[in-house]
């Protein structure tokens, strides 16, 4: 459906002469999370290990608050703030790989 709605599109040239046609997209501004994570890694004797061994405690921390908690929006909040730390520690992960 999407892509029957981009040809006709096409076809009736309303995708020409867009604003920025041609040119790269633009990257967003601010840190890239990955990177800055990278270079807390790198930052001090092992101050990066510290961090992720937090992380790593506090992961355990909310898998087992988790098997305790019934209401369903609490839930929610909590697997949003695992999932968060466990993109965080992979993160950590990788750069210490690298």
């Amino acid at each position: 459906m999407i892509e029957q709605q981009i040809r006709r599109s096409q076809m009736s040239g309303s995708l020409d002469k867009l604003d920025g046609a041609g040119k790269p997209i633009p990257r967003r501004s601010g840190t890239n999370f990955a990177q800055a994570a990278r270079m807390s890694v790198m930052d001090g004797a092992g101050g990066g290990v510290q961090q992720e061994l937090s992380l790593r405690r506090e992961i355990s921390d909310l898998e087992e608050k988790l098997k305790t908690i019934t209401d369903s929006d609490k839930r929610v909040a909590m697997r949003k703030d695992l999932m968060d730390k466990r993109l965080r520690l992979s993160v950590h992960e990788e750069a210490r790989r690298k």
